[in-house]
């Protein structure tokens, strides 16, 4: 299966969205902490977390194509994303 799994290593649940550029569902889904969750895409998506408290928002455009998985570990909207191949 191709699209990503997003970690949540922060310690507080955001908001996650998933662009559907290659199909599937463009809601907004909340990601406890500690926890992850996979989005079947096949390409160049764009991934954004919300902060629900502020409404702060950071996002990025990654590509799943070539890989099974791209795994992509969020640290909080100060930080960037970690990428690696699932």
């Amino acid at each position: 299966m191709t699209g990503f799994t997003i970690f949540n290593k922060s310690n507080k649940a955001f908001f996650v969205f998933v662009s559907k550029y290659s199909g599937g569902d463009d809601s907004w889904f909340t990601l406890q902490p500690g926890t992850s969750d996979v989005w079947t895409r096949n390409g160049w998506e764009v991934i954004v977390f919300r902060d629900p408290d502020t409404g702060a928002r950071r996002g990025w455009y990654l590509d799943c194509a070539a890989l099974n998985t791209l795994n992509v570990a969020f640290f909080g909207l100060t930080s960037d994303v970690q990428t690696a191949r699932g």
